[in-house]
């Protein structure tokens, strides 16, 4: 049986909308009472377990961060079997649930003997946009 409450629920909703972005505790409890839910924090993370439980949430620590963020596991995207991209400036998270996939799999394990659990795996980098705003900020710096 599911575990339902309207915190859940609207947890459930706003991660759905927030599908692409790194979300963190703290940043879902800001919205959360900016909306005039009364919540306290200890809340938000029993409902984040909870979500995560029950795989509708992914919880992912970067190396450098103390505060574990959340992915929205989309149904039906089978988000378990590709990689996923995150964009180190903005937290843009992007799906790299392409024919690359299998190839990058195939290598890994043929050259290294090594399997990917993608569930568990996340490449950090800039994302275009952010690149492209990064060049433009150098090219204003040089004059």
């Amino acid at each position: 049986m599911e575990y339902r409450t309207k915190y859940r629920d609207w947890m459930q909703k706003y991660f759905a909308a927030h599908a692409d972005e790194k979300v963190r505790a703290r940043d879902v409890y800001e919205k959360m009472t900016a909306e005039g839910l009364s919540i306290n924090l200890a809340t938000v993370y029993r409902n984040l377990d909870r979500l995560e439980k029950e795989n509708v949430l992914k919880g992912h620590k970067t190396a450098g961060e103390d505060e574990k963020f959340y992915q929205y596991m989309r149904p039906k995207m089978d988000c378990e079997s590709h990689l996923h991209l995150l964009c180190s400036r903005c937290g843009k998270i992007i799906h790299l649930n392409c024919g690359f996939m299998n190839e990058i799999s195939q290598h890994l394990m043929e050259e290294h003997g090594f399997a990917i659990d993608c569930g568990q795996s996340m490449l950090v980098g800039l994302c275009r946009e952010c690149r492209m705003a990064l060049s433009e900020e150098k090219g204003k710096d040089k004059t």
